[in-house]
């Protein structure tokens, strides 16, 4: 059992978390202006160039003592996410990592650099990892593919 905000902590730290988001985040907004559930798009670098991977954001009421559920809705080639709809994510921050002092934003970006730098030694997609480290060149063929396939910006940005 995880212990939880006052009503009124609970209240003030939603507030906070929108503050942020729609500060530092504009490609991320809350769902019917429902403070706990967020949907937005992380626009990929480097090999991920060109990819727009839509990502939902749920605050369970024993945040910020437990970390939000994200939901990876874009398929994705990387060896730290799995090859699903919505993907599992190999992230630390998810779990064991997470602390109360850190926000939604700071999920966001962490989410952000674990697309743009993928990790081939902790890996949930095996084959990807495999593919990374000894056929650079098939990994890259495919990551292009994915994109073209599942994260151009008008499959993204659809609501």
């Amino acid at each position: 059992m995880h212990a939880e905000l006052p009503e009124l902590l609970w209240y003030k730290r939603l507030a906070l978390e929108y503050k942020l988001v729609h500060e530092h985040e504009p490609l991320f907004d809350v769902v019917d202006g429902d403070l706990t559930h967020y949907r937005g798009v992380i626009i990929g670098e480097g090999l991920y160039e060109g990819g727009y991977f839509k990502v939902e954001i749920l605050i369970p009421r024993t945040f910020p003592y437990t970390p939000p559920d994200v939901v990876w809705w874009t398929r994705i080639w990387h060896p730290n996410f799995t090859d699903e709809v919505p993907a599992r994510i190999c992230e630390s921050i998810l779990k064991e990592d997470w602390s109360p002092s850190l926000h939604v934003i700071t999920l966001i970006e962490t989410l952000r650099n674990l697309l743009n730098n993928p990790n081939p030694e902790d890996p949930l997609n095996t084959i990807a990892a495999m593919e990374m480290k000894f056929r650079p060149d098939i990994f890259e063929a495919r990551v292009k593919q994915y994109i073209e396939l599942f994260a151009r910006p008008e499959q993204a940005l659809v609501r």
